[in-house]
């Protein structure tokens, strides 16, 4: 402890019990001891010197369990922890009753989305700290942080939400702290006269804070946060203490897809879907900033949690780097449809925005993703999906996250909103047509990871099949850990090539290719509807072949630099025009200048050359000035590809003082020139 039960070697489904003897010498007549659970996955049973003290569901939360009446100097504890096997004859994967996300169904597990094998490598265990907490006459259980800008930026307030247990009622004094804690600067305190009721209440508070710092996202300014400490005291001293942590941003969505403000600044999001690991103990701080500086030096300023809620660390990090974060409910496609697992999801999800919504990182709540109401593809997997299936505790759990007005809430992720053109459907000419959606949380394509990854993954005797056929048994291993033969080779058209240094680099080519098409095109349609767009995925989670721009054992791809150069605060944007060249054609292009940033790129000079075969079919230059949070189309060229090899576009942009800001390259397959022209 803390481990999940895989990582530590246990590979096991179902329940296991964890026994630990301590001891704890005398406490006083109004001491209260509580033992604080911050994860056990998933169902949690919760005894002491054989008396059981308390049941909990859920895997992400932390718990705290009153043991004052059960306590002694020597202790004897003991935790049962199921995490059950759900029957996929019955339950799973469309009617799961575990409210678990991507950690026990998605497509980048051990033994993918929909196979037999696709609980494999349970998650359950013991996965976060367990500690002691001693306190006097009440114990303070959680402390709930949100922002108000009644009073405009200048004039924040900190509304502060006390949750507590008391054995001692009366009146005491609450003193409420926020210090800063990564800058210089003055401290916040005031005491506040409050009457504590003998049981669990809630006391509510609001600390002024006039010209505070705020917290600004990455490139855009420093995430600044403060410490906060409540503390409550009677005549004898202090009673309990906790300390958080949070940040004071304001965030809000402007009306008809005209973007996200960051405390009243529009801010164009790029970002990509996360899941460091689908077992959370194995995650650390070092490891989520080894991620996170990954995903920041790809020029995204924004993660999606994907289909889960992850361990502390990684929103701690995330506050401290600035790297804004897009939190969803750990609800991935089907489960039962009863009123009382919609409860049960209700209940889970405000506990989930009370525990994790101090962290100013946090901009948007996400909900279910992909309901199966809004996945009519699943009528042809599953004889018993409906329409309206999971139609209510989608609605639900929507209106549950609504009730938190400091941040964006999207109620759920909807297949509409997921562009996968190139994948499972139509092709890479479609992520050029116009978006039907201002939120695009899915795009993107497989790639093998570089051969000494791919090793580690697959054995060198079945590193190649004999054929490319999707039921080739060759691929069943392969399929185990993710990859999708029909989609690469049948659907993509990816050809395979001689040997599996060439499939690599088959593979990485038309990720990369997909990926820069897909981010450069719906930047050029920002606010016309575009406001915030997600690649899928950022990293490879374990041994596995999928959708990652990073392997697992974080190993950047071309993807992963094809997202770089289009995420490029300033970029040099081509559009593609002709879909199809040929020898002796006429073929276009266009080139666009996108500023993400919030200053102006005064007098800037766009250079661009078109070249073939060592060739230069044009070139060009012009100099303007480019407004701060715009786009604009720049010049549109047509040029004639001399013989049938490659055309490649290189165009780059350089501020007045000569510094490059920008630069790309697009290349353009020729086809030879019909016969008899």
């Amino acid at each position: 402890v803390p481990a999940n039960w895989y990582s530590a070697g246990y590979d096991h489904q179902g329940a296991l019990w964890y026994r630990h003897q301590f001891t704890l010498h005398g406490l006083t007549p109004d001491a209260m001891a509580t033992l604080v659970f911050d994860g056990v996955d998933y169902f949690a049973e919760v005894a002491l010197n054989g008396k059981t003290l308390t049941r909990h569901e859920g895997y992400f939360q932390r718990f705290p369990v009153d043991i004052t009446g059960a306590v002694r100097r020597h202790n004897q504890l003991a935790v049962r922890v199921d995490s059950p096997y759900e029957d996929p004859q019955k339950i799973w994967p469309l009617h799961k009753t575990l409210m678990k996300g991507i950690l026990n169904q998605h497509d980048t597990r051990p033994g993918g989305a929909w196979s037999v094998q696709g609980q494999d490598a349970n998650s359950g265990g013991i996965w976060a700290p367990v500690r002691l907490h001693l306190s006097r006459g009440v114990t303070i259980d959680e402390v709930i942080l949100r922002p108000d800008w009644q009073q405009g930026l200048e004039q924040p307030m900190l509304r502060a939400e006390i949750r507590y247990r008391a054995v001692t009622p009366g009146p005491v004094t609450l003193r409420l702290t926020a210090t800063p804690d990564n800058f210089s600067g003055p401290r916040f305190h005031q005491a506040f006269a409050v009457t504590l009721e003998k049981t669990a209440g809630v006391l509510h508070v609001s600390l002024p804070m006039p010209s505070a710092k705020l917290w600004w996202p990455v490139g855009a300014g420093k995430p600044n946060l403060y410490r906060v400490r409540a503390t409550l005291t009677d005549d004898r001293g202090m009673m309990d203490t906790a300390v958080t942590r949070t940040g004071l941003r304001k965030v809000e969505a402007l009306a008809d897809n005209q973007g996200w403000r960051i405390n009243d600044r529009r801010l164009f999001i790029k970002g990509s879907n996360y899941i460091g690991s689908p077992w959370l103990s194995t995650m650390t701080r070092k490891k989520y900033r080894r991620d996170f500086r990954l995903v920041t030096a790809m020029n995204a300023n924004a993660i999606r949690v994907h289909g889960h809620v992850a361990g502390r660390a990684l929103y701690e990090v995330g506050d401290e780097m600035g790297l804004m974060i897009w939190q969803d409910v750990p609800l991935q496609w089907g489960y039962d449809d009863s009123a009382a697992f919609a409860e049960n999801a209700v209940r889970q999800t405000r506990t989930m925005m009370d525990q994790f919504g101090n962290s100013p990182a946090i901009i948007v709540w996400g909900g279910h993703n992909e309901p199966p109401w809004n996945s009519p593809w699943m009528e042809k997997r599953f004889p018993d999906w409906r329409k309206t299936l999971n139609q209510t505790l989608t609605q639900r759990v929507g209106d549950a996250l609504a009730e938190d007005t400091s941040r964006i809430v999207h109620r759920f992720s909807a297949v509409e909103e997921h562009y996968w053109a190139g994948w499972y459907f139509g092709t890479l000419r479609d992520l050029l047509a116009p978006a039907k959606t201002g939120i695009i949380t899915e795009f993107g394509a497989q790639a093998l990871p570089r051969l000494s990854t791919l090793k580690t993954i697959i054995p060198a005797r079945l590193l190649w099949p004999k054929t490319t056929a999707a039921d080739d048994p060759g691929w069943v291993r392969w399929k185990y850990h993710n990859f999708q033969p029909f989609q690469t080779f049948k659907f993509a058209g990816i050809p395979r090539g001689n040997n599996i240094q060439e499939m690599i680099e088959n593979t990485q080519a038309y990720q990369a290719r997909l990926v820069a098409l897909a981010a450069e095109s719906y930047r050029r349609q920002r606010y016309q509807p575009v406001t915030a767009l997600f690649h899928f995925m950022f990293v490879e989670t374990w041994p596995s072949i999928n959708w990652g721009v990073v392997d697992y054992l974080r190993q950047p791809k071309a993807g992963y630099y094809a997202l770089q150069r289009a995420y490029q605060p300033i970029l040099p944007s081509i559009e593609p025009v002709t879909a199809s060249w040929r020898q002796g054609s006429p073929a276009t292009v266009r080139l666009w200048a996108i500023n993400d940033t919030w200053a102006a790129c005064e007098d800037c000079r766009l250079t661009w050359q078109v070249r073939q075969n060592g060739q230069m079919l044009a070139q060009g230059e012009t100099s303007l000035t480019l407004p701060p949070d715009a786009g604009q189309m720049v010049r549109e060229l047509t040029v004639t590809p001399a013989g049938p090899q490659p055309v490649t576009i290189v165009y780059r942009i350089d501020n007045r003082r000569g510094k490059h800001v920008g630069a790309n390259q697009h290349t353009e397959p020729v086809a030879a020139a019909q016969a008899g022209r």
